[in-house]
């Protein structure tokens, strides 16, 4: 009778996958934890693929990641469904949390607790978890800069926090964006996030440092743990090359990721004719699809504005655009297939590109501006750093690296090496150990 009260309690919409679902974890001889068998039951809270979200696609190299190591069949999914939206979900994905549904995230912490799940890991982007009033509409990934609303009461419109207050198995949060420079709400908003957290991720060091320094993160709570790449191969260009029919394109330059203002595309091309007049069979290639936020609320209007820029400057056979969403083996062959990697960034404050450390563990030849995670990963000397809004400064590194062929193959050997690091096998172990040392230890008091 008990069982049969919980499950009406839930939404319509997630009827089908709660009430299966909770029958099983209450009766399942499975339910108890097995954490002597190196066995952990893992809930993501995160978007998730099909959603075309850079975080969907981090969080399901993750999860797969970390099943390798852990026992397999043993995390589900509490999927985060934008407004509006729906989404064919695989069978992993146990919970749907509809975005300005308040109701939902009720439900979601009832099916948490009441669930045999161990942890609970949540990926974190300003604007996914939010209600329609707080004035957050897309990730600050998307490249736009999100407007906050002082008037709105956070605990009201950012419904994640009254949430994460409400679950009872630990929650391990990774951040996708850290700011250095936080408004009152993002202060609160993180602040919030760290207390309720048994641990919180950053992917670089400086992100660490910040949580610690500006959010008053406790030193114990704060983890380093690089944003994961694919195990590349390097010096294959041509055979990559080949496979995605790409011919002349010598020194092949790329950009990738989800389109949006703020990521200083126009600089690139801009950069472009300087390039184009010393090698004339250069070409650049922006590879994905605009923001599907951004797509949205403003249809085509920054890919528009890029195309007529390429054409002003006389460029139609110099760039190309790959206006898709590319599948994960798709995407590694363009890195693969490149000579530069670019990010020009205009926001300084960006605290993670993933597309970069893509960039390093492929072997590309990485060109930057000084944004956060760029200064940390290429001040080595594994990368390039050039100065914001400086086309100029990027076509310079670009013409004087091809000339010096034995320069440009020390960075890309320096490069690969470090971003190899970070491959997923090595990133989805550290996940899993940070997740058994939490349960072996037991709560912590803040």
């Amino acid at each position: 009778m008990t069982n049969i009260l919980v499950q009406l309690m839930y939404s319509q919409r997630n009827y089908v996958f709660v009430s299966l679902r909770f029958m099983e974890n209450t009766i399942s001889k499975d339910a108890l934890p097995s954490l002597q068998a190196q066995s952990i039951k893992i809930a993501y809270v995160s978007s998730c693929l099909p959603r075309k979200c850079g975080i969907a696609t981090f969080t399901n190299d993750l999860v797969h990641s970390v099943d390798k190591i852990n026992q397999a069949g043993s995390y589900q999914i509490i999927a985060m469904t934008d407004f509006g939206q729906s989404y064919d979900y695989s069978d992993k994905v146990k919970f749907e949390i509809h975005q300005y549904s308040k109701t939902d995230y009720e439900q979601a912490v009832k099916y948490i607790n009441n669930s045999s799940v161990n942890v609970v890991s949540l990926q974190h982007e300003f604007g996914l978890h939010t209600g329609p009033n707080s004035g957050l509409t897309c990730c600050l990934s998307a490249g736009a800069e999100v407007p906050y609303a002082d008037e709105v009461d956070m605990e009201e419109e950012h419904y994640l926090l009254s949430m994460l207050d409400n679950i009872t198995k630990p929650v391990v949060t990774t951040f996708h964006t850290i700011l250095p420079s936080p408004n009152n709400q993002q202060m609160y908003i993180v602040r919030r996030i760290i207390k309720r957290s048994a641990a919180v991720v950053a992917m670089s060091e400086i992100s660490r440092k910040v949580l610690i320094d500006v959010y008053g993160c406790p030193t114990r709570k704060a983890v380093l743990i690089f944003h994961g790449v694919p195990d590349f191969e390097i010096g294959q260009t041509k055979k990559y090359r080949k496979k995605l029919n790409i011919k002349d394109s010598n020194p092949m330059i790329l950009t990738a990721g989800l389109l949006g203002p703020g990521k200083g595309l126009e600089v690139v091309i801009k950069a472009m004719p300087a390039v184009v007049k010393k090698f004339p069979s250069a070409k650049l290639f922006i590879v994905g699809q605009t923001h599907p936020v951004i797509l949205g609320n403003e249809g085509e209007t920054y890919r528009n504005k890029l195309v007529k820029l390429v054409e002003r400057n006389s460029l139609t056979k110099n760039v190309e655009f790959i206006n898709r969403y590319l599948s994960d083996e798709d995407l590694q062959a363009y890195f693969q297939a490149s000579d530069f990697f670019v990010t020009a960034y205009a926001r300084l404050q960006q605290s993670t590109s993933g597309m970069l450390v893509w960039g390093l563990g492929s072997g590309n030849i990485c060109i930057s501006t000084p944004y956060q995670h760029a200064e940390e990963l290429l001040s080595d000397g594994s990368g390039v750093i050039v100065k914001q809004n400086s086309p100029s400064a990027i076509a310079k590194n670009v013409i004087n690296l091809c000339n010096n062929p034995e320069v440009a193959q020390r960075i890309r050997k320096l490069a690969y090496t470090k971003g190899h690091k970070a491959i997923w096998a090595n990133v989805g172990e550290k996940y899993f150990n940070l997740f058994k040392k939490l349960l072996k230890e037991g709560p912590t008091k803040d």
